[in-house]
């Protein structure tokens, strides 16, 4: 009985001893953003029910090093369709870097709770981000980026 008391001990305190999951970031492909975009992935680590539509999935963003400057927002959670994200569970989101303003925005697709578009011109060349959930900072993830565009109008 002592040793199953003292493994359960064991047990509990590596598990609490663990630091909460960094969110994760994969390249997101589309023909839809005028932009880079991105897959982003956050546990809940909070150890309580979350909106997928609050800001905690999108803390801060973080392009070559330097954080950029939230857009105006309200605070809070998105108004729409949200669903609670439980306790241990994943938030998944899109997150497009778009060159242009535009009104359309592309529906949420692959297990996606949230598709966020911020207007952020980048240079051409190569680049890191990183996204901040829950107030964990994702690893730095590598990304190109090529500004040119098609004009079928010029010739060849």
């Amino acid at each position: 009985m002592r040793s199953i008391a003292a493994t359960f001990f064991l047990l509990t305190g590596s598990l609490l001893a663990q630091k909460p999951s960094k969110p994760q970031i994969s390249p997101f492909f589309d023909r839809l953003d005028d932009g880079p975009a991105f897959f982003v992935e956050c546990r809940n680590t909070s150890g309580q029910a979350l909106s997928s539509g609050a800001v905690v999935w999108r803390e801060a963003l973080r392009i070559d090093g330097a954080v950029v400057p939230d857009p105006p927002r309200f605070s809070g959670t998105l108004p729409g369709l949200t669903t609670d994200v439980a306790p241990g569970e994943t938030w998944r989101g899109i997150l497009a870097l778009r060159q242009s303003n535009g009104s359309f925005t592309p529906a949420v697709k692959f297990g996606a709770l949230l598709r966020d578009a911020r207007v952020l011109s980048i240079n051409e060349g190569k680049h890191t981000i990183a996204v901040q959930c829950g107030g964990v900072w994702s690893d730095d993830v590598t990304f190109y980026w090529e500004g040119d565009t098609h004009n079928p109008f010029s010739s060849r």
